[in-house]
């Protein structure tokens, strides 16, 4: 429980300062989203909307969920609405394996592996007890 305490602000913080950022310098975002979006267009049924729009939207959902689970309100729930952005914005944003100069390959595969290590404590987070259950006295 203590742990518990401790731990979900830590893991929060990464994704509320990353939708700060967002939408304070929300340009390289707008440019890595851009083309994935142009990849699913006709595979995936989705209204048109700007990636512009949609950043914004993302960085919002970030920073809300983040502050849900920094402050243990649904916790469970905030951490799986964390994991679900993660994983598309880390395949849009880091593509080592990608061509281009070998500095640039190596600084997004460490990136892509420390959201890795992210999603990992999300997991963690989703699966863990909320600690609001008593125990019964026998």
């Amino acid at each position: 429980m203590l742990l518990s305490r401790v731990a979900r602000p830590l893991i929060a913080a990464v994704s509320i300062a990353n939708g700060v950022e967002t939408l304070l310098n929300p340009k390289p975002k707008i440019e890595a989203t851009t083309p994935l979006l142009a990849k699913t267009q006709g595979i995936v049924p989705t209204p048109p909307v700007s990636p512009a729009v949609l950043v914004q939207a993302g960085a919002a959902v970030k920073i809300t969920a983040g502050l849900m689970m920094a402050l243990g309100w649904a916790p469970q729930l905030a951490a799986a609405v964390l994991a679900a952005d993660l994983i598309p914005s880390t395949v849009a944003e880091h593509p080592f394996w990608a061509p281009g100069p070998p500095d640039t390959r190596k600084a997004h595969q460490q990136h892509f592996l420390a959201n890795c290590g992210l999603l990992g404590g999300l997991l963690l987070a989703i699966s863990a007890p909320s600690g609001k259950r008593r125990r019964r006295k026998r």
